[in-house]
C-alpha cells in the first residue's frame, strides 16, 4: 500500500529543505521608480524584469483603464470564440508594425506562446535542437511536439555543427530553438552564427525574445532587429532562417501576456493549431491597452534601451574589476553574480535586504547544480547613484567573504 499522501508531501518537502532549496512565498509591494516594499520595508528593486519601470508608469496605467473602460476586465472567451476585442486588435497592428511583421499572435503569457508555438510546429519525426540553457517554456514546448530533441550549448557551437551534419539527410524538418537573451545568464545567443548553420544545414530558427524586447533593436523590437540594423547578417538570410519570433508583454512592456511575430500564413497557422491559444481565454482587456501604451512610450524615447544597456556595461565591469564571478561579457540588463554555494547566494541575497535592495537569488533546479547565483535586474529608472550604492554593498560582501 503506498503512503498516506499527507506524508508523500511532507517527505517531498523535507528533501527539498534538506538540499537548502525550499521556496517560499513573499509579499512583494512593487512602488514604481525601481522601489518595492517588502516585510513593511521599502527597498530598490533589483529583482523584476520591468527593464524600463513602464509597469507603473501613469501613461500605461491609464491606458490599461481607459481599455477596461471602454472593452470591460476581461477577454470572457477564446480569442476563437468571442474573445478577440477591439483592444486585441489594436496591439496586435501596433506589435506587427513594431516587430515589423505580416502579422502577430497574442497569447495569455509568455509561456503559452513559446509552448504552445513549438508543440503546434514541430512534428514527430524532426529534429529539434535546444540550448541547454533555454526557459523551462521552451524545453516544455520541445518535449511536448514529439519531435525528436537534441540539446547544445551555444557557447559550443562547432558541436552543434557536428550534429547538425550528422543528420543532414534527415527527412524531417530541422529546427533551432533558443532563447536570444538568456534570462538567468544574461548572455546573448550567437544569432548571427546560428542563422549561418541554419542556412547551411537547412533548419529553422525559433527564438525567444522574451528578454530582449524592449531593450535591444533600435526602439526596443529584440535582438533580431539588433542583428538585421548592425548589417552583420543579410537581412533576407535572417528573414528566411528565423521564421518564429516569440516575445512578452510582461518584461520591458510592464504588462502580461505573450506573443508570436511572423508572417500571416504562420499566425493562421497557429491560430488553429496551438492549444493554449485555442483552448485558454483570451489576454485580458487591460493587458492589451497597457502592453499598447508601452510600446508607444519606447518609440517616443528610443534612448531609454542605449541608456540601460551603458549603465549594464558600466556595472559589470566595476563588479568584475573587484574579482567577482559574472557569466558573460554582455550589456543586457541581466546581471548573474555566480557564488555557487545555495546557502552563501542566499546569505548575500539576504545581506543585500538589510542594504535596502532586493534582488533574485536563483538556486538549483532553476539553475544548474554550483552556478547558484545573484540575480540582479536593471532598470532605465535605476539612478547612477543607486547603481553605485548597491555595486559598494556588493564590493564590501565580496571583500568580507575574502577574509
Amino acid at each position: 500500500m503506498a503512503e498516506p499522501f499527507s506524508e508523500f508531501v511532507q517527505r517531498q518537502l523535507a528533501t527539498i529543505q534538506t538540499e537548502g532549496l525550499l521556496r517560499k512565498r513573499r509579499l512583494v509591494e512593487p512602488l514604481g521608480e525601481g522601489r518595492c516594499r517588502l516585510n513593511g520595508r521599502e527597498l530598490w528593486d533589483f529583482s523584476s524584469n520591468d527593464y524600463h519601470g513602464l509597469a507603473n508608469h501613469r501613461e500605461v496605467i491609464a491606458a490599461a483603464c481607459e481599455s477596461t473602460r471602454t472593452h470591460g476586465l476581461g477577454a470572457r472567451a477564446s480569442v476563437l470564440i468571442s474573445g478577440w476585442t477591439p483592444a486585441h486588435q489594436a496591439l496586435r497592428d501596433q506589435l506587427a508594425t513594431f516587430e515589423a511583421v505580416e502579422d502577430v499572435l497574442l497569447c495569455s503569457s509568455g509561456y503559452a506562446a513559446c509552448q504552445g508555438a513549438i508543440a503546434a510546429l514541430v512534428k514527430p519525426g524532426d529534429l529539434v535542437f535546444c540550448d541547454r540553457l533555454n526557459h523551462a517554456c521552451l524545453i516544455d514546448g520541445c518535449r511536448l511536439s514529439g519531435g525528436s530533441l537534441r540539446v547544445f550549448r551555444h557557447s559550443e557551437l562547432d558541436a552543434l555543427e557536428r550534429q547538425l551534419q550528422k543528420f543532414q539527410s534527415h527527412q524531417g524538418r530541422r529546427w533551432i530553438v533558443t532563447e536570444t537573451v538568456f534570462g538567468m545568464d544574461g548572455v546573448l545567443a550567437p544569432l548571427a552564427r546560428l542563422v549561418e548553420l541554419a542556412e547551411q544545414y537547412d533548419a529553422t530558427i525559433i527564438c525567444d525574445e522574451a528578454h530582449a524586447t524592449g531593450v535591444y533593436g533600435s526602439t526596443g523590437q529584440g535582438a533580431v532587429t539588433e542583428l538585421r540594423e548592425s548589417g552583420h547578417c543579410d537581412a533576407d538570410l535572417i528573414n528566411r532562417r528565423i521564421a518564429v519570433r516569440v516575445g512578452t508583454l510582461s518584461k520591458s512592456l510592464g504588462s502580461q501576456g505573450g506573443f508570436v511575430a511572423g508572417s500571416a500564413a504562420l499566425i493562421q497557422l497557429l491560430w488553429n493549431t496551438a492549444r493554449p491559444l485555442m483552448f485558454s481565454t483570451g489576454l485580458s482587456v487591460a493587458a492589451c491597452g497597457g502592453a499598447a501604451a508601452a510600446i508607444r512610450i519606447l518609440q517616443d524615447d528610443p534612448d531609454r534601451c542605449s541608456r540601460l544597456r551603458k549603465s549594464s556595461v558600466e556595472f559589470r565591469q566595476t563588479l568584475r574589476d573587484a574579482g567577482l564571478t559574472l557569466l558573460g561579457d554582455s550589456d543586457s540588463p541581466i546581471v548573474s553574480v555566480v557564488l555557487e554555494d545555495p546557502d552563501r547566494t542566499m546569505n548575500w541575497a539576504s545581506e543585500l535586504e538589510v542594504a535596502g535592495f532586493l534582488v533574485g537569488a536563483i538556486r538549483p533546479p532553476t539553475v544548474p547544480h554550483n552556478t547558484a547565483r545573484l540575480r540582479i535586474s536593471l532598470s532605465s529608472v535605476h539612478s547612477p547613484d543607486v547603481l553605485n550604492e548597491l555595486t559598494q554593498v556588493l564590493l564590501k560582501l565580496h571583500e568580507t567573504s575574502h577574509v
